[in-house]
């Protein structure tokens, strides 16, 4: 809201400007005690009580008192003697400033309305308060990896699914072949929904922005130059002619590359991708990305922000695939002796704490090791290759055993791991065909949805759909057989993405049981060489790790020359053991400018209660306010079992502040 700004004469000017312990009236005041004896402040001046024959303010007198005039005023004092000070005169910030101004959110003031412009993972209740709710992510991308290109494609999930970006990788683009040039394979995409990938070859990891236009400067020539869909027909060109695909280098939202011969030396097998955000101590993002080296069989925890490699360790099993679950638990597919290994990232925190020993497990079930550090566990009967982990954080794995028995390769198989159970009852391994579900090849990629099913990509044999509570009732989505499915991946809405070998992708509309399926085919034919089935839309991170949500809300104060004063958030807010909310501003001249800049905290619940300063935030900050103020709040919560999430509760939020006056 644009407030109207005050102008005063020059001579109050210097009224204002001197404490000569004496007032004259209309001297502009806050308060009865700016003005001299005799004087109460009303309407923002200093005025001199009118008796009359009773004594009073205009014969209304209540009191021997000269402030008791009978007319409430805002100056600290029971004017009209009823025993309340300042009723019904303060200001709406309940003060007596009156150039404060007050907006308040949620029931009882702007309500709140989450949508995917200003929320992620959020909802409200039938009180109208914000809450968490998984199926409210917003993963409105996906990351398709050009293999053979060595680039990544950002397309919208949303039909018509515009390619809206295209970024190489690495240096050595355009190699044509599969383990040449870049090679990129893997990606994982944070709770930004900015994409790492994992170069095959080149041995490379690369982080690159979701935000478009609004990527910061990387190369500091004062404008954003990224990947663009020029002529709108909803590809990104990678001939060089057409400016639509940038050199590397060029790319302001390729925000970093770096190559990791120093801890992985030799590599050229980056298997494995895995994106981490983790809770800092005044309740800031700390990113992470963990990356496996196939042939040094190593992982290596890497800072998100700067590309720098945090520490290295020797992996439980050699890396093919990551999925991180809800516990801080790293688990890993590794085809090379059927294992599954898991690291502890929780206490796996540098290269000293991560130098113990692997726990062998003696068998399937693993019991033996749910304490250990690093684990690796044997599978029930089959090799793995794709990993996931469900919101329940049950482990998934799709995977093969071979020979054939009618002189094939590969016999595909899929099993459930839930390393909460007891002992025996953790594994339900799935051989295919006898559900009548026959291909030669592995299952793949696989992706776990927010509503009980879980898909893996079946190479010729289609996508395959699994109920996620009986892993032995799955069927082969009619449609989608004979692409060469690869990976596999679930968007904001629900649908499923099967990214083939064969430049398509295929999109399923799944229904609410395993028969009702509508195949879209044809899809991101722009494609080139795609060999990837990790975690393209981010969705798997947030759905199986500790859910976190937020909702932003944009003020507008006064224009420039004059600074707003953002002085308090007031909240009501409800924090069950285990969860908590916090506010984060941020403050620009326009609303452009705001996308680059980072967020600074103003609080948190626990430990700190209403009200939370905005304007000590900025000042720590180094931050002038400035006429438009961003507010986000963060709902988290921790998992009180593998099913239930107990959700925080905002009830409403208000924002308190003022424009100064202009003097002339």
């Amino acid at each position: 809201m644009r407030q109207q700004l005050l102008f005063f004469s020059s001579s109050l000017l210097l009224w204002a400007a001197c404490d000569c312990g004496a007032s004259t009236p209309g001297r502009p005041c806050e308060s009865a005690a700016e003005c001299a004896s005799g004087q109460v402040c009303i309407d923002g001046t200093c005025q001199e009580t009118r008796t009359s024959d009773g004594g009073g303010l205009d014969g209304s007198a209540c009191g021997p008192e000269p402030w008791q005039t009978g007319v409430e005023v805002c100056d600290g004092l029971d004017n009209d003697c009823d025993g309340v000070v300042d009723n019904g005169v303060l200001s709406p910030c309940g003060d007596c400033n009156p150039m404060c101004r007050l907006e308040g959110f949620g029931p009882g003031g702007t309500p709140f309305e989450p949508t995917p412009e200003n929320s992620d993972g959020v909802n409200v209740d039938a009180e109208g308060a914000l809450v968490l709710d998984s199926r409210r992510i917003n993963t409105n991308f996906i990351w398709i990896a050009n293999t053979t290109e060595g680039s990544v494609s950002r397309f919208s999930t949303t039909p018509p699914y515009a390619e809206v970006g295209r970024y190489l990788t690495g240096p050595a683009g355009f190699a044509g072949a599969h383990f040449a040039g870049n090679d990129p394979s893997r990606t994982s995409v944070n709770t930004m929904g900015d994409a790492y990938v994992g170069n095959r070859n080149g041995n490379r990891i690369t982080r690159i922005s979701v935000l478009g236009a609004a990527c910061p400067d990387t190369n500091g020539d004062g404008v954003v130059t990224t990947s663009r869909d020029l002529n709108g027909d909803g590809v990104i060109s990678s001939d060089p002619a057409a400016g639509e695909m940038l050199p590397f280098g060029q790319d302001d939202c390729v925000l970093w590359s770096r190559f990791l011969d120093d801890v992985l030396p030799g590599e050229n097998l980056i298997r494995a991708v895995a994106a981490q955000d983790v809770e800092g101590p005044d309740g800031e993002l700390v990113e992470y990305v963990w990356v496996g080296g196939w042939a040094t069989n190593r992982v290596v925890k890497v800072d998100g922000r700067t590309g720098e490699p945090v520490f290295v360790t020797d992996s439980p099993t050699n890396p093919y695939g990551f999925a991180l679950d809800g516990n801080g638990k790293l688990w890993i597919s590794g085809p090379n002796g059927a294992f599954a290994g898991r690291v502890d990232t929780t206490r796996c925190l540098d290269a000293a704490s991560c130098a113990v020993d692997v726990c062998q497990a003696s068998g399937p079930e693993g019991a033996e090791c749910d304490t250990a550090v690093k684990a690796r566990i044997p599978l029930p009967g089959f090799i793995p290759y794709g990993i996931t982990v469900d919101f329940e954080q049950r482990v998934w794995i799709g995977g093969y055993t071979t020979p054939r028995p009618d002189g094939g390769t590969y016999v595909p198989w899929h099993g459930r791991y839930v390393p909460t159970a007891p002992p025996g009852s953790r594994w339900v391994a799935v051989h295919l065909p006898s559900l009548g579900i026959d291909f030669d090849h592995p299952v793949n990629g696989i992706a776990a949805d927010a509503r009980g099913f879980v898909y893996g990509a079946g190479w010729t044999g289609g996508v395959v759909r699994i109920d996620a509570n009986n892993p032995a009732s799955a069927l082969a989505v009619p449609g989608t057989g004979g692409l060469g499915n690869k990976g596999m991946a679930i968007d904001a809405e629900g649908k499923v993405w099967s990214v083939t070998m064969n430049n398509q992708a295929v999109v399923v509309q799944p229904g609410a049981t395993l028969a009702e399926n509508a195949v879209t085919t044809g899809v991101a034919t722009s494609t080139v060489g795609s060999y990837t089935y990790s975690d393209m839309t981010g969705l798997q991170l947030r759905l199986a790790t500790n859910p976190r949500g937020y909702y932003r809300h944009l003020l507008e104060a006064c224009e420039a020359p004059v600074t707003p004063d953002w002085d308090e958030l007031r909240f009501e807010v409800e924090t069950p053991a285990g969860t908590s909310v916090s506010f984060r501003v941020k403050t620009a001249e326009s609303r452009e400018a705001l996308d680059a800049l980072e967020w600074i905290a103003v609080g948190s619940v626990p430990p700190s209660g209403s009200p939370l300063s905005i304007s000590d935030a900025l000042m720590r900050a180094g931050v002038t306010p400035a006429r438009y103020l961003w507010v986000e709040v963060i709902l988290q919560a921790e998992r009180s079992s593998s099913t239930e999430v107990i959700t925080p509760r905002v009830l409403g939020f208000d924002v308190s502040y003022s424009c100064p006056p202009i003097f002339e």
